[in-house]
């Protein structure tokens, strides 16, 4: 039985057992190791296109509209609050009691107020203004009769004068305290 199942050669058969179909022996078949390639060819994928809105010049030129767009909305609050046009008016000056009280017209903005001495000194009060008013106490002995006092926008560098012609290029005005009425 063994000499059925073993070639002359020594080597084993495969597919020749007895009530075995027989393997390779119909045509068609191929023989193992003969060079052809176990997995087919596989033809190029085409190139998937991106969507729009994942193209990188579409992400570059949203970024940047952002950013733009940023910058405007910044520069706009900036100029609203350091807008040129803030200027002060109609100041005046009324004894209240024990304190002076300064107001004048203009828009919600920082103001700087200075009293200005009869020998020309300016004194710096502006930790006094509240809005678009002063409320200085007379206790302090900030001001006298011969006190001036020079109401101008926060942002201005010049130097402080009484002179009507710089205080309007300052957009600022000025009172005397000897103007205060009761």
């Amino acid at each position: 039985m063994t000499d059925r199942l073993m070639p002359p050669t020594g080597r084993a058969v495969v597919g020749r057992a007895p009530g075995q179909p027989v393997l390779g022996g119909h045509a068609g078949a191929r023989a193992l190791g003969n060079g052809s390639t176990v997995l087919p060819e596989l033809a190029d994928a085409p190139a998937r296109e991106r969507r729009w809105w994942r193209h990188p010049a579409f992400l570059v030129s949203s970024i940047l509209t952002i950013l733009a767009l940023g910058a405007a909305v910044t520069w706009w609050i900036v100029s609203a609050l350091t807008d040129d046009s803030v200027r002060v008016s109609g100041l005046a000056a009324t004894s209240e009691g024990a304190y002076l009280h300064l107001d004048w017209g203009g828009p919600d903005a920082a103001y700087a107020l200075y009293a200005v001495d009869a020998d020309g000194e300016a004194v710096d009060l502006t930790q006094l203004v509240r809005g678009t008013e002063a409320w200085i106490p007379s206790a302090l002995g900030l001001y006298d009769d011969a006190t001036c006092f020079v109401v101008r926008p926060a942002g201005e560098s010049a130097e402080v004068t009484l002179d009507a012609q710089a205080l309007e290029s300052q957009r600022g005005a000025g009172v005397c305290a000897a103007d205060a009425g009761a």
